[in-house]
């Protein structure tokens, strides 16, 4: 494969680029930037302790400054965080992060949707816009891990062709992986 052929080894689509729900909610998607970190710290302090619990698999209801740190100080290469703006509002509705492997042969996503855009479809057209991204940078594999409690996910992953499997170790969690060298 020649060099002009090979694949966007980035995870990062570099400038603002919309989508549009499948409810009619327009965002505006871009990669977070350093000066994102108050809004995006009282983002996750407005998630629900489920959708806390369900996004960092754990109890606990704020970001650690470590975790704050690693969302803003993302490489836009191995790692992109993209934040979702309801276009008419401006508020922050979804942050989607991506994390590939070293070899960008596999990549983990996480989204975590604000309660106000639940079953807007804005999960299922963040995941959606990862799915393709992934495919378009070349990766193979796509993953998510999810409490099992979390049902609704787990739904929307399985809609976009993605496979649950136990997940090693935890018998309340599911590994969900989608094939991205399979067509849509």
């Amino acid at each position: 494969m020649s060099l002009a052929n090979a694949p966007d080894r980035t995870l990062s689509d570099a400038g603002e680029i919309h989508l549009l729900t499948r409810n009619g909610v327009e965002l505006r998607v871009r990669p977070v930037a350093e000066s994102d970190t108050d809004i995006v710290n009282r983002f996750f302090d407005s998630l629900t302790p489920d959708d806390m619990m369900f996004r960092f698999l754990s109890g606990q209801s704020h970001l650690s400054n470590a975790q704050l740190t690693a969302m803003i100080e993302v490489d836009h290469r191995h790692r992109e965080h993209l934040l979702a703006f309801d276009a008419d509002t401006g508020l922050l509705a979804a942050s989607l992060l991506i994390a590939a492997d070293e070899a960008f042969v596999s990549a983990e996503v996480a989204i975590a949707v604000a309660p106000d855009y639940k079953t807007r479809g804005v999960g299922w057209t963040l995941l959606s816009h990862a799915v393709d991204l992934g495919r378009s940078r070349g990766l193979k594999t796509l993953r998510s891990i999810e409490s099992r409690a979390n049902r609704g996910a787990m739904e929307v992953e399985r809609t976009l062709g993605f496979h649950a499997s136990d997940y090693d170790g935890d018998a309340t969690l599911a590994l969900l992986e989608l094939d991205l060298a399979t067509p849509a």
